[in-house]
């Protein structure tokens, strides 16, 4: 399933090193083959990356400052400490381990971290996805925060309005090499395409494994890192090689690994028992923080229909989530109403609209709502969805190719819309063809580079109307999920504003937040108004089922499994 998730998410999957955790000596052996189907990686230069596979690969070779583990405990990585807060809440003071080297030797200092935050992220030549996670509200200007290096391994971060959640951004926190990007700064075209970035060569001892080979649309391939900084004290990583390869279809990666060829693969819901009872198999299903969802077309080259809330209400009350993941899930997920996931300290049930079950799952009085406004007509007791042209509602609905479950997903919304007269044409397209063609925009005949949100004025290349994909989200610190729906989100491809959901997101981002239950009824308010207003279609919170060769040993099953594949080993 398309995913498209924010680096402090995505980097989650890192191996990290739970402290006081003495594993057998092990020693380095043989080739992991993990098995993927859907999109290959945008770029190996993360910093301008914005999809999963893109912070996956890069992450094999280099970390953040620091991680979670299956609960959620803070794991550090290129933190030597947990990062120090003042009692205002402003000054975010960090240090960094003193044994962290680039390629060639040269050490890693805190200027590399404030480099990377001022000179690069910042930067208005170069494109990141993710500044608002690094910007604040200061006399109606938006403005960055203030990086400043204290010593070799200390800097500060600066606030002037106060983030109960900021910190969690902090140790998402990859640096670049200053010496090797202040050669590149400001030529967004070299910077680009420079061959440090774009083999990852520069990685030094950051990460368990270096970068070797990358076969666009086939395998990405590492080799252990011998120095690994964490991985030292134990001899770790324990394989000598590890691979990412791409597969057609699920179907193909999951014969794969019923043969013993490849060593692990996600196990498509319907195939889950059969592959259970498989002897050399282990299945583990795990909770995850993504969450699948269809999204309208709110921008100038959609259906205008979409812009009204009471015909997204209409659409998305016509759909049965109930269904939804029973039949196409199997039941390994639950029902969706926002973008906090149930098992998140921040969820609530008060005021959430749960369109799609129980009374909120109503075609007849989907309907009644379409003819209300303007979108229907009667025929005796029948009814016609037409526009306000009189023309039959038809519209198109795009998912990437490579997955039983986007697909399932898109065909059982073609049966649910086309039960209220909804004709759906259902097209599947490769991940980067969805990227470039359906979600950058751009201004029409402006010189802006195609970008996720480039205004209100902005339209993709081809016009769409609805896309089924997979978001992520934070459940300790959920506000970060702005940058999809504040009007001017980084991500925010499909063009949704509201004032009012604009201004919650930001009271998560100020001193009234510190206070946790101020937070919580934040949260619950703005919770209640996205599944009110149905931007999108929520659907489910997946579960996800991994099955492993029984021979790998070292696995900790829970929602950030992979948090010490590092430790992983051969039996």
């Amino acid at each position: 399933m398309l995913t498209i998730s924010r680096a402090v998410s995505l980097f989650i999957v890192l191996a990290l090193l739970l402290a006081g955790c003495s594993p057998p000596k092990q020693e380095a052996r043989g080739v992991f083959v993990e098995g993927q189907s859907g999109g290959d990686a945008e770029t190996l230069n993360f910093i301008l990356a914005a999809d999963s596979s893109s912070f996956s690969y890069a992450g094999h070779t280099t970390d953040s400052l620091a991680g979670f583990d299956n609960n959620y405990n803070l794991v550090l990585r290129l933190a030597a400490k947990d990062v120090e807060i003042s009692s205002d809440g402003l000054v975010y003071t960090v240090t960094i381990r003193d044994d962290l080297f680039w390629t060639g030797g040269i050490k890693v200092t805190a200027e590399d971290f404030v480099y990377t935050l001022k000179n690069l992220m910042f930067s208005d030549w170069l494109t990141y996805n993710y500044k608002s996670d690094w910007q604040e509200t200061v006399d109606s200007k938006t403005v960055y925060v203030e990086p400043k290096v204290v010593n070799d391994m200390t800097f500060t971060i600066t606030r002037k309005t106060v983030y109960p959640e900021f910190v969690y951004n902090l140790y998402s926190l990859t640096p670049y090499p200053k010496h090797i990007a202040v050669k590149y700064e400001g030529d967004i075209k070299a910077f680009t395409e420079a061959e440090e970035f774009n083999n990852l060569s520069f990685t030094g001892n950051l990460g368990p494994y270096r970068f070797e080979e990358w076969i666009r649309n086939d395998k990405f391939l590492v080799a252990r890192n011998p120095d690994y900084y964490l991985g030292k004290p134990v001899g770790a990583p324990f394989f000598e090689k590890y691979t990412i390869k791409l597969f057609g279809t699920p179907a193909t990666r999951q014969a794969a690994l019923e043969a013993g060829d490849i060593t692990s693969t996600g196990i498509e819901p319907q195939n889950v028992a059969r592959f259970k009872r498989m002897p050399n198999l282990e299945v583990y299903t795990t909770p995850t923080s993504g969450y699948s969802l269809m999204l309208f077309n709110l921008r100038d080259n959609g259906w205008p229909g979409f812009k009204e809330k009471k015909v997204r209400q209409a659409l998305t009350m016509a759909i049965s989530k109930a269904q939804l993941v029973e039949s196409v899930l199997e039941g390994f997920g639950e029902p969706a109403f926002s973008f906090i996931p149930s098992p998140s300290p921040w969820y609530s049930e008060e005021g959430l609209h749960k369109y799609g079950v129980g009374a909120l799952y109503d075609k007849a009085k989907a309907t009644q709502m379409l003819y209300e406004a303007g979108y229907g007509a009667r025929k005796g007791d029948g009814f016609e969805a037409r526009d306000k042209d009189g023309k039959p509602l038809k519209f198109t609905l795009f998912t990437t190719t490579g997955s039983n479950v986007s697909e399932s997903m898109a065909l059982l919304m073609k049966q649910e819309l086309g039960s209220i007269g909804i004709e759906v044409e259902v097209k599947l397209v490769p991940w980067p063809t969805l990227l470039g063609k359906y979600v950058r925009n751009k201004v029409p005949g402006s010189n802006q580079e195609p970008q996720f949100n480039n205004g209100k004025n902005a339209v993709s290349e081809e016009k769409w109307d609805l896309i089924i994909m997979a978001l992520g989200t934070n459940p300790i610190a959920p506000s970060g999920s702005d940058v999809f729906f504040v009007t001017d989100g980084g991500l925010n491809f499909f063009g949704y504003s509201n004032p009012k959901v604009d201004e919650l997101f930001r009271r998560t981002r100020s001193a009234e937040a510190l206070e946790r239950e101020n937070r919580k009824r934040i949260y619950q308010e703005l919770a209640s108004l996205l599944s009110e207003e149905q931007p999108v279609e929520f659907i489910a919170y997946n579960k996800a089922n991994t099955g492993f060769l029984k021979k790998v040993k070292g696995i900790e099953p829970g929602i950030n499994m992979g948090y010490n594949y590092y430790l992983w080993h051969f039996e």
